[in-house]
């Protein structure tokens, strides 16, 4: 059966929805989400929820600062509370190799209005007592930052697209994008084609699989990353800035009454596995309690999988793919998707739309990586 559609979004994250969202906003009616298992079932749905400014590019900041705001609005904007904790970020430095590429992102924050400081030992242990900091050189710190739930982002997103028109389809998979004479012309689905002169890319991990039936390659790839949550410590119930030990990637921050721990194991090569590895839990530990020593008090009470889609440079592929008209890319955001979702929606909606962007989208273009144009972001895990 052919379905006619102005626009096709294959995926159904919060990348997909906010997009969705954007381009009914728009204008654009007849939009539909396809989505190969359940809304949100994938990156969205295993994301710890980090929302920051600090990172070490211009890009990156320049997309949180547009995001930001909106999550600040996001129950007046959407009509659903993002649970939008603005306990801040606080990243600590330990290694020397660390120290000159935060002294420049310091640089690039104050040059960007962001209100991030620079703290000492001192500084880091009154504002976090807990935690170890002996071997601190130094931390920064931003007050915005925070963490937010992503399933309340998708549905803020999801609903009020629905609203508009748009269609979510659930359990149906792309199959293959269409294209002919150097247009797209359709999405094939399982048991369903939609005929459409606009597809754009959402899927995350799952991107260069879809458009390598176009004929385009994504230099983007699955990572696996664990996150382990205690229960409750008796005596630590107040709230506490997102934590990162930059040395060794471990993060924390609160939930549900607990704390949630999570960490990249150097041994997992590329792959979708999302499996949680139990066998991993006693490394992730060990680094947590020589941070956070209290959590010798703590039982784990759930852990997950999940996969960040990451690209050599860690920043999206957004904008227009070359050599095949109407096929657009939002995708590869290396763990950031929930955090820029805001601001990508209302991007690829302004390039779908006007032919335009109000922010420049040229240093995420695809071929960045073969002209060898790339931006590398240093503050990621």
């Amino acid at each position: 059966m052919t379905v006619t559609a102005d626009a096709v979004i294959v995926g159904g994250g919060v990348i997909g929805a906010s997009i969705a969202y954007h381009l009914a906003a728009r204008g654009l009616r007849d939009v539909v989400v396809l989505e190969r298992d359940r809304l949100g079932s994938g990156s969205t749905g295993k994301n710890a929820g980090g929302i920051r400014l600090q990172f070490s590019t211009e890009m990156n900041v320049r997309l949180s600062q547009r995001s930001l705001p909106r999550f600040e609005a996001f129950a007046d904007e959407l009509g659903i509370d993002p649970a939008f904790h603005q306990v801040g970020y606080l990243f600590l430095i330990t290694r020397e190799a660390d120290v000159a590429p935060f002294e420049r992102s310091l640089a690039l924050w104050e040059r960007l209005g962001v209100p991030a400081e620079r703290l000492d030992a001192a500084a880091v242990h009154e504002l976090f007592p807990e935690i170890v900091t002996e071997d601190v050189r130094f931390a920064t710190f931003c007050a915005k930052d925070g963490y937010a739930d992503p399933h309340s982002i998708l549905q803020g997103y999801v609903s009020r697209a629905r609203a508009r028109g748009v269609r979510f389809l659930e359990d149906t998979p792309a199959l293959a994008i269409e294209h002919d004479g150097g247009r797209v012309t359709g999405v094939r689905a399982e048991g369903e084609r939609f005929a459409t002169g606009l597809a754009i890319i959402a899927s995350v991990a799952w991107a260069p699989e879809i458009a390598r039936t176009a004929g385009v390659e994504l230099p983007i790839r699955p990572l696996r990353r664990q996150i382990f949550v205690t229960e409750r410590i008796a005596g630590f119930d107040r709230d506490f800035p997102l934590t990162i030990d930059f040395a060794t990637g471990l993060y924390m921050h609160r939930e549900s009454g607990g704390v949630l721990l999570g960490m990249a194991d150097q041994n997992d090569g590329p792959g979708f596995d999302e499996s949680v590895n139990w066998d991993f839990l006693p490394e992730v530990v060990e680094r947590a309690l020589a941070r956070l020593p209290l959590l010798e008090r703590a039982a784990i009470r759930t852990g997950w999988g999940g996969l960040y889609e990451d690209t050599p440079d860690k920043h999206p592929i957004v904008g227009q793919l070359a050599g095949v008209e109407g096929l657009v890319c939002a995708a590869g955001f290396s763990g950031h998707g929930v955090m820029h979702a805001p601001a990508i929606g209302e991007l690829v909606a302004e390039l779908v739309v006007d032919g335009r962007t109000s922010l420049d989208l040229t240093p995420l273009r695809a071929s960045r990586f073969a002209e060898g144009a790339t931006i590398t972001e240093h503050n990621v895990i």
